[in-house]
């Protein structure tokens, strides 16, 4: 089944208040020209605190992040999403939870870069991005060289990235843009942190389709 058309959903759009709690929107025109003209992607910008910042790539949802915030109130999390339906799903449900320590952009991750803060960012999650694999779709995946670039840039020593995937030509593609990049200690298997949730996609692909999931971290050396 397409992805698209699992995207899919009824949602109630969250109230003015919510909103202006849980949901940033950085318009890609605006991103792409005047990044200087938004907000940082950094504790202090966003929460007006200090505490540990980790960031999901393709949020969706938000079960997973909120369950995060939810588990480990001592850090803060940022959910990046261009689809609105899933993020009102997000700050809703950040909402119910009565949620500090979560925010949610809608923007495009690929070109936000410019927001990240050298050394600010102790996690990064991409959990089963969109694969585009078709050759005019390869310039709109996120795990792509300047994703490791920019990550090993904007994570602290020790930082990681968590990714997983359904999708066996994907897994291969990211391996073959790892090999040989030393900058990082690659551990395959289980991921180190597992809050115990899964994401809406992570659901569909491994409980309801039975795909294999291909998971993998890497800690910025």
């Amino acid at each position: 089944m397409a992805r698209r058309k699992l995207g899919r959903m009824k949602v109630r759009r969250p109230g003015a208040g919510v909103a202006a709690r849980y949901l940033r929107v950085f318009p890609g025109r605006r991103l792409y020209y005047e990044p200087e003209s938004l907000p940082r992607i950094t504790s202090e910008e966003l929460f007006g605190d200090g505490k540990p910042l980790e960031l999901e790539a393709g949020c969706g949802t938000g079960d997973f992040l909120n369950a995060l915030a939810e588990r480990d109130p001592g850090a803060n999390f940022v959910g990046v999403d261009l689809h609105m339906k899933s993020l009102y799903r997000a700050v809703n449900r950040a909402a119910e939870r009565e949620l500090e320590n979560v925010l949610y952009i809608s923007a495009d991750f690929n070109i936000i870069y410019p927001l990240l803060e050298d050394v600010s960012l102790r996690a990064v999650y991409l959990h089963f991005p969109d694969p585009g694999m078709k050759p005019r779709q390869e310039k709109n995946r996120i795990f792509r060289r300047r994703f490791l670039d920019e990550l090993h840039r904007a994570l602290v020593p020790g930082g990681r990235i968590s990714v997983m995937t359904d999708h066996d030509g994907y897994y291969e593609q990211m391996l073959s843009l790892l090999s040989g990049d030393e900058r990082w200690e690659k551990c395959f298997g289980e991921l180190s942190v597992d809050p115990g949730v899964k994401s809406r996609f992570h659901r569909l692909w491994e409980d309801e389709y039975g795909r294999t999931t291909h998971r993998f971290e890497l800690v910025k050396i």
